[in-house]
């Protein structure tokens, strides 16, 4: 009797182990996919802040990067970027946004043809179509940094 009540008492611990490694996978899986989550919405941010203010670039042909205020993006962090394509009167905009600090970021692109201004500053228009979650150039070193 004692041996059949620790044999269901040992069924019963190999079981209850079973479920905590199941529900520890489960609770990593949904903390990523928040942490994605709040990484996607601050690029998106990022990408809808840069597309629709002025912009003041200079000659170089380098990412110009702000990075935005706690009020636009709630929790992490975000940042936009511009820089001029290699197709003639487009530019490429870069929204990136991060779950924390020294997490992964995510990427969004959008390209937009931009109307300069009597101030300097340039005015962008996205493109139909130009919205992308890759790098929209043939050359894959061209969105590096």
């Amino acid at each position: 009797m004692i041996l059949s009540i620790m044999v269901m008492m040992g069924l019963g611990m190999i079981a209850l182990n079973s479920l905590q490694q199941q529900l520890s996978a489960g609770l990593a899986l949904t903390s990523h996919q928040h942490r994605y989550a709040i990484a996607w919405e601050n690029a998106a941010s990022s990408l809808s802040w840069g597309v629709s203010e002025p912009w003041k670039l200079t000659a170089q042909t380098k990412w110009q990067c702000q990075t935005l205020t706690a009020g636009i993006v709630t929790a992490g962090s975000g940042r936009t970027c511009v820089r001029p394509s290699l197709r003639e009167d487009v530019f490429v905009v870069r929204g990136e946004g991060r779950a924390s600090e020294g997490g992964e970021p995510v990427l969004l692109y959008q390209q937009v043809s931009a109307q300069k201004q009597a101030d300097g500053l340039l005015i962008f228009s996205p493109l139909r179509q130009g919205w992308l979650d890759f790098c929209p150039e043939a050359d894959e070193l061209f969105c590096d940094d």
